[in-house]
């Protein structure tokens, strides 16, 4: 029995329910989908898998073995260090696909942002750059040309993180290029790749699912489900801008406090879900989100200060800054992106 379901790519079985790829006996020479993709696809209900988030290595060891174009997807929103992972295992040929366009200001230029995106320290095999928007059909020709004038066989390779938009970008590729009638199975939650999946798209085109490596400082795993949806942009964000002085305290929520420690008169710009609501609070007499950990940073103006998997903020004069997250997310800063 070697049947796979075309929405997370594992091999049906029927003897656990609670084990990926389950399927009743009865319907396995029907079904497309596992009982996991078809709840998740048909009625919204997700259900965890337990995987070490560490499969992507030998996945990527096997891609290395191919002479195959890789398409690797950063999601824009949280362009970051995982994207290291192009130099330390692919060896392949790479476009670098930035996903979820939509979700920037209009007003934002495109080209400042892949000049921007350049000055990342890509080593050679990464070939082009490209940015797109499944959800608005954004740059997806423009992608389709260049895998096509790039790609070494049919079969193509996508891979990225959790939630850069793999799943969503082939069932465009579905929707656009081919005959086919189905779709694979996406969500904001983890794991909902869990093996290599083979979509063949049309005659010049197969599509090579992979599962996405799970970065264990973002901030999706320290949160609800619930949590979750709240904080992932899904629409073009609106920035919100603060004026701010030493000893100002902005507060997310209890996700994160940002205190202004020292600095001249200075602008912050968040970029994050229009969901959630920035306070601004008293720094001496409002504790709320001292119980987190906190972590001191130096800017030197016109940076990023993000919060993996949460936000970013743009600050444009030198600044020290203490962050208070939960203990493991990520903090790290960058050239501003726009």
């Amino acid at each position: 029995m070697n049947k796979k379901c075309i929405g997370c790519g594992a091999i049906f079985q029927f003897n656990n329910e609670d084990e990926i790829g389950y399927i009743r006996e009865e319907k396995y020479e029907t079904a497309h989908y596992c009982e996991r993709c078809f709840k998740l696809i048909n009625y919204g209900k997700f259900k965890s898998v337990v995987t070490k988030g560490e499969e992507y290595i030998d996945i990527y060891k096997k891609i290395n073995e191919t002479d195959d174009l890789v398409l690797f997807l950063v999601d824009i929103f949280n362009i970051n260090n995982s994207i290291e992972m192009i130099n330390k295992y692919i060896n392949n040929k790479i476009i670098l696909v930035i996903t979820k366009f939509d979700i920037i200001p209009k007003s934002v230029k495109e080209y400042k942002i892949l000049e921007n995106i350049k000055k990342y320290n890509f080593n050679k095999n990464v070939i082009d750059f490209i940015l797109v928007s499944s959800k608005t059909n954004y740059n997806i020709d423009l992608l389709y040309e260049k895998i096509l004038k790039n790609k070494t066989s049919n079969k193509v390779y996508v891979v990225g993180n959790t939630n850069s938009g793999k799943s969503t970008l082939i069932n465009k590729f579905i929707k656009n290029y081919s005959d086919l009638d189905l779709k694979i199975t996406t969500s904001i939650l983890p794991s909902t790749t869990i093996n290599l999946n083979e979509v063949k798209i049309n005659e010049e085109l197969t599509f090579i699912d992979t599962p996405g490596f799970i970065e264990k400082d973002n901030i999706s795993n320290f949160i609800s489900a619930k949590e979750l949806k709240k904080i992932m942009p899904n629409n073009e964000i609106r920035p919100i801008t603060y004026q701010v002085y030493e000893g100002t305290t902005l507060l997310i929520k209890d996700l994160l406090r940002v205190e202004y420690v020292k600095g001249e008169k200075n602008s912050f710009t968040f970029y994050l879900s229009n969901d959630i609501i920035v306070d601004r609070i008293n720094t001496t007499t409002n504790a709320r989100g001292k119980n987190l950990k906190v972590t001191q940073i130096k800017v030197t103006g016109e940076s990023d200060v993000v919060v993996n998997g949460l936000c970013f903020i743009k600050i444009t004069k030198p600044a020290i800054l203490e962050l208070y997250v939960k203990d493991g997310v990520g903090i790290y800063t960058r050239t501003s992106l726009i």
